[in-house]
């Protein structure tokens, strides 16, 4: 069987996509049967879903044969963040699919995405809502590395998502393609983003695995328990038009661990509606954007009521940033299903494979090749006649028993494993006195049928001609860190910062101080340590809403960076990084730990990134534990592996100390529970709230009203004093800082924590005691540092 490699590449979509979940073969059927025009699937390792059926590799390429004979297409999930040793295995795992003609990769690992870029570069790069796109400038960002779609945050607006659609264009003034979703179940954090499950559960989000606490009840001091984190169901059956004229091309239905019934049913459903949309538009007179209505049927909603949604439903965030009315406060229970309505759904679409049409035609001359010619007829799935013919064996007089017409036909008619359905044959034979064996003519067909599905896929638009294009990797180096073993000190508000500048002045153990945005922006002058680098931490969400301009406040931190005595930035995200590029910020840039680098391809695309810039350094991603630390940082700095100038000495940080974001949330805990405090916008100090888990665990919550969104801490810090010994071997080797983050502590509890750090690392073995007994006093965690993210 031949493989095929997609041409068409920058085409713009006449209609927008239905695209829906297969958690395995027969839900994909299903789907297909039900009008989706493509399907996302996870093989067996690498998907954000790791506990979906999910298709075996066989499965998978079967899946993409048949999705191409029928006119769909198959996009895989390798939306997970991808450990240094598992490069080998992903790039087996991946190459398969490939050479089968897999149409687009869903993923969330910058690695991920270089090594199917340099690797596989004709499958389409899809950005998944993983890796947390909140803006223009971050899909612009991707588009530039090759990205060829987006998933952005489901947190945004409509307003947003058309900013995307108008101004992230390809040369040829197409837009990148925007997939989003209209229908299922909703995060309450940003994806990529959330490291709850991982930090409580020890089951990470980033590696398919979440346990879904946000599910849980939780309450505050003066509520009674409730389910703030639950987020209701999505369901966008009234908006059809305005999700389309928004520019969006994919319309994604979530759901890839639900049933076939499920799939099928809400495929069904949204099939009607978009046909609905697009029929009224071709009959109008006159087409005007906004002027046509689509509302489903009580019906359809009595339908979608029965497929496994959650109790309450709504529009998620395209309409409205926050809100009490998107928490399912009381319950986050599904309403179940109706036994009727999945019947009903299972006798329509969950049917098996179609069956294409196809006219045969065999020619059988004595000492001359078999010929066998198969037409496929005009059909729904393709408006075209196609015919191959395959030749086989020369036919033999009889030497014996000669064969009859009913024998030919018998063995040429067995297309019961196929794809295609024989309508009609013709069989001509020159003498009733031929020969040739039923093996040969069983291999006659399978090569037709062989033949003809290539024609298919070539009609539309798949070759199994490849060339390989030239890699972008103009150079590969290993990475020269800089000798700085001492601390890095994060900072929230102007009292922990007044500390870690006393404390700096008097240590020679500071190596850099990050200082939160809010601080800089509020306080014309700070006093800075001069004994240390100082950086701006920038904000962890940038987004254009109407109520700030977040790429004007991000401009205007640069200028303070650069007009000031700062050092450079710390950047939290792509639209930074997207905003940085176009400024031509010329300090430096250290990029935090949720701008995952789990893999040496990773930090190679940061190098691409920030090619040109000064690109300083980088921060271990929080879900790594030691030993996946140092595979990563050996890679790095032993081998010639990333795309790197020979001489650019990078610093890395490793977090010792400090409380976890486990998650950055668009909703607000105050708002939801309490009201809104009308600060939306303005540029004041943060407040504090918090939420009490079943355990009585606190969890503190940073809400931030000028940027409208929430961070939610996890109730200890992550405190490494007891593996001081392991922390000074890898920093001996890789000249790793130690990273402290201050959140929430007074400033008592930042020097506290300053001089017993200080101590167990720098001062004499005998008062270890000491600055231990200082460290144990509060709760703590070790996070992952000595077990896996799985």
């Amino acid at each position: 069987m031949a493989a095929f490699f997609i041409l068409r590449k920058g085409l713009s979509m006449d209609k927008v996509e239905l695209l829906a979940p297969a958690g395995n073969y027969e839900t994909m059927i299903g789907a297909f049967n039900a009008g989706a025009d493509a399907v996302y699937l996870g093989g067996q390792g690498f998907g954000a879903r790791a506990f979906a059926d999910n298709f075996t590799d066989e499965e998978v390429i079967k899946a993409i044969r048949y999705a191409h004979l029928i006119g769909k297409k198959i996009y895989l999930t390798v939306n997970t963040l991808l450990k240094e040793k598992e490069i080998p295995a992903f790039i087996d795992f991946f190459a398969q699919f490939a050479y089968a003609g897999l149409d687009g990769a869903i993923i969330q690992d910058l690695g991920i995405f270089r090594i199917i870029r340099e690797t596989f570069p004709w499958v389409e790069l899809h950005v998944s809502t993983q890796m947390t796109i909140t803006g223009n400038a971050g899909a612009s960002l991707l588009m530039e590395l090759g990205a060829s779609r987006v998933v952005p945050a489901r947190e945004l607006s409509l307003d947003e998502i058309r900013q995307i659609h108008d101004n992230c264009k390809f040369p040829d003034g197409h837009s990148i393609e925007i997939e989003a979703f209209i229908h299922g179940a909703m995060c309450y954090c940003y994806s990529g983003a959330c490291l709850f499950s991982s930090m409580v559960g020890e089951r990470s989000g980033n590696r398919g695995r979440c346990a879904q606490p946000c599910r849980l009840p939780y309450r505050t001091s003066k509520n009674t328990e409730c389910y703030a984190l639950s987020l209701k169901d999505m369901c966008m059956f009234d908006r059809i038009p305005e999700l389309i004229e928004a520019g969006i091309d994919s319309f994604k239905i979530e759901g890839r661990m639900k049933k076939p019934e499920y799939a099928a049913g809400v495929t069904s459903i949204y099939r009607k509606l978009i046909d609905n949309y697009y029929e009224q538009k071709s009959s109008a007179k006159l087409f005007e954007p906004g002027k046509i209505r689509i509302k489903a049927t009580s019906e359809d909603k009595r339908i979608l009521a029965s497929l496994y949604l959650r109790s309450e439903t709504g529009e998620g965030y395209y309409f409205k940033h926050n809100g009490a009315d998107m928490v399912t406060l009381d319950s986050p229970a599904y309403n179940g299903s109706d036994d009727a309505v999945l019947g009903d759904i299972r006798n329509k679409y969950l049917t098996g494979e179609k069956k294409l049409p196809v006219f045969l035609k065999c020619k059988l001359m004595a000492g001359k090749e078999a010929e066998l010619s198969l037409c496929l007829e005009k059909c729904a799935e393709i408006d075209e006649n196609l015919s191959i013919t395959a030749i086989g064996e020369i036919v033999q007089t009889a030497q014996k028993r000669p064969m009859s017409a009913t024998d030919i036909e018998k063995q040429l008619s067995k297309f019961g494993n196929t794809h295609f359905e024989l309508v009609d044959k013709k069989i001509e034979i020159d003498t009733d006195n031929i020969f040739i064996p039923n093996k040969a003519l069983n291999e006659l067909r399978r090569n037709a049928v062989c033949l003809l599905e290539d024609e298919i896929c070539k009609f539309r638009g798949y070759s199994n001609e490849y060339q390989k294009k030239e890699s972008k990797s103009d150079k590969s180096g290993s990475l020269t860190p800089k000798k700085n073993e001492g601390f890095l000190i994060s900072v929230l508000t102007k009292a922990q910062l007044e500390e870690a500048v006393r404390y700096s002045e008097e240590s020679e153990n500071v190596n850099a101080i990050y200082i939160d945005s809010r601080i800089v922006l509020l306080n014309d002058e700070l006093h800075l340590s001069p004994k240390c680098r100082n950086y701006i931490s920038l904000p962890y969400i940038t987004r254009d809403e109407n109520f700030i301009d977040c790429r004007k406040e991000i401009k205007s931190l640069l200028d303070i960076a650069e007009s000031k005595d700062y050092d450079g930035v710390l950047v939290r995200n792509l639209e930074q990084l997207s905003i940085i590029k176009e400024y031509k910020f010329k300090k430096e840039i250290i990029t935090d730990y949720g701008l995952y680098i789990w893999n040496h391809e990773a930090l190679s695309s940061y190098c691409e990134i920030l090619k040109d810039l000064s690109f300083a350094g980088f921060n271990l991603p929080l879900e790594l534990n030691h030993h996946e630390a140092e595979d990563l940082l050996s890679c790095l700095c032993e081998e010639k592996t990333i795309s790197i100038d020979a001489d650019q000495k990078i610093s890395v940080g490793t977090m010792i100390y400090g409380r976890v974001p486990m998650m950055l949330t668009a909703n607000c805990i105050k708002n939801t529970l309490k009201g809104c405090t009308g600060d939306r916008g303005k540029a004041i100090n943060y407040e504090n709230d918090k939420l009490i888990d079943r355990t009585g665990r606190i969890l503190p919550v940073t809400c931030d009203c000028f940027h409208c969104y929430n961070i939610i801490w996890n109730s200890v810090p992550v405190s490494l004093f007891k593996k001081i010994h392991k922390l000074k071997s890898i920093a001996s080797k890789y000249y790793v800082s130690y990273r402290l983050d201050f959140t929430t502590e007074k400033p008592e509890e930042v020097r506290d924590v300053l001089y017993a750090y200080n101590g167990l690392f720098f001062a004499a073995e005998s008062d270890k005691n000491k600055y231990e007994k200082i460290l144990s006093a509060n709760d703590y965690t070790t996070g992952h540092f000595e077990r896996s993210a799985d």
